[in-house]
């Protein structure tokens, strides 16, 4: 609080009259971002919206890791924030997914895009495939046999946007198989 307050240059008993504390202050910064963002227009079959919705928010949290590392502490509930939310359900929903299903199927989405974010190479994604490699080239392969004679795969799937591709694809596929399922029960 006295770093922000310096920054803007008031006395930190003048921030406190706005902000009851730094999680309050946090939670405003973000809703103005997210206000000030503007989802992307999504377009054709669920699946391209969702993807597309997906890629969007990936880009978005690899550009701003601080955004990764408060929502690591605690949830962020920010109306501004949840307009993403409101519209990943909005698809689901329209492709026929009851509330329940959208409410946990929007969350396994947003789940696993932040993860991708969270835990795909930062910095030069070059320099860490071949730090991986390197690393699963040193393994025993008596200790390791699966990953010693897997070290490109191995490597390849820690990369991080064919990985996030990959992965975001098999979870629209498992989707889409539940919901004809659901549907034909429903219909009889």
């Amino acid at each position: 609080m006295r770093r922000v307050a310096a920054e803007v240059g008031i006395p930190t008993a003048t921030l406190y009259g706005y902000f009851r504390d730094k999680e309050e202050l946090v939670d405003a910064v973000i809703d103005l971002a997210a206000s000030r963002s503007s989802l992307p227009e999504v377009t054709g079959s669920w699946r391209d919206q969702l993807r597309d919705l997906m890629r969007w928010l990936r880009r978005g949290l690899v550009r701003h890791p601080d955004l990764v590392k408060v929502r690591l502490e605690r949830p962020i509930l920010s109306l501004g924030a949840l307009r993403f939310t409101e519209r990943g359900m909005e698809i689901l929903l329209e492709a026929g997914f009851t509330r329940a299903e959208a409410a946990r199927a929007y969350q396994m989405l947003f789940v696993f895009t932040f993860g991708s974010a969270a835990f795909g190479p930062h910095s030069d994604p070059d320099e860490h495939l071949r730090r991986v490699r390197a690393t699963y080239t040193l393994l025993p392969p008596e200790e390791y046999p699966v990953l010693s004679s897997s070290i490109a795969e191995a490597a390849a799937a820690m990369s991080g946007e064919e990985q996030f591709e990959y992965a975001l694809e098999r979870l629209l596929d498992g989707l889409e198989a539940n919901l004809p399922r659901r549907k034909s029960r429903a219909g009889r």
